[in-house]
Order: C-alpha cells, then structure tokens, then sequence
C-alpha cells in the first residue's frame, strides 16, 4: 500500500480507531496506517476528548490515547483567516469547515468518514479520503 505522506485527520476516524468494536474500526486503523504521519488541530483532539467520555471510555484510557496521538501527529494552528473563511463556509458544521479550510491552506487532503466534511471539502477543493485507494 502506499503511504501517504500527510492528512488531517478528523475526530470519527481517531474515534473509530480508538473503539474497537465500532463499524468502521478496520477501515479507520487502515486509512490512519496509510499515513507517515498525521495533521492534527487543537479542536480536534478537544472534540475526540469530549466524544470518548460521551462514550464513557475510562479516563486513564483516554489521557493514553491522546498521549499516543500527540506522539504520532502534527499539531497545527488554526489562523484567523481559516476562522474567516470557515464561517463563511458553515456556521452550522463550523468545526468540520475549519478543518477544511487549515486542509486548503495546507495543501493536504483530510481523512474523513463524514458526509459534512466530504461536501465542505468538494465545495472549495479539498479532497476528502473515506476509504483505501
């Protein structure tokens, strides 16, 4: 398989990852091993905090888990101008616009198994990889 060099990487596939008996953990764990190396933003990794105690995943796994994905990604910021353009882009997806928009600053596709994220990015040019080439 190829290896991708970078992506963002958006929350449901690190939480389809993380929970292994979910539908789409297979798919997830693939698409996360074809990359060298992750992008990841701060409200991503807040999101999959927040969606992993929803889920009720013990704390003590969650801080391993995040410390696993701080060790393997990239943390990058997001600017003013990806807040301008995401709220022009969807005020009502607005965590999934800023993603896309840091992705077109970037130049890197996102890994996404979102339909939201998949619009967003085809509506300004960004590619959206859902499953293996």
């Amino acid at each position: 398989m190829l290896k991708r060099k970078l992506a963002i990487v958006d929350t449901n596939v690190l939480i389809f990852d993380f929970v292994e008996n979910s539908q789409y953990h297979e798919l997830s764990r693939k698409l996360l091993n074809s990359l060298n190396r992750m992008i990841i933003l701060p409200n991503i990794l807040v999101e999959f905090i927040l969606v992993s105690r929803r889920l009720k995943i013990a704390d003590d796994e969650i801080k391993a888990k995040v410390e696993e994905i701080l060790k393997n990604s990239i943390m990058v910021r997001v600017r003013k101008e990806d807040i301008r353009e995401a709220i022009s882009l969807s005020l009502k997806e607005i965590n999934d616009a800023i993603i896309v928009c840091v992705a077109k600053r970037l130049n890197v596709p996102v890994i996404s198994l979102d339909s939201d994220v998949k619009k967003l990015g085809e509506n300004i040019g960004v590619l959206v990889i859902d499953k293996l080439d």
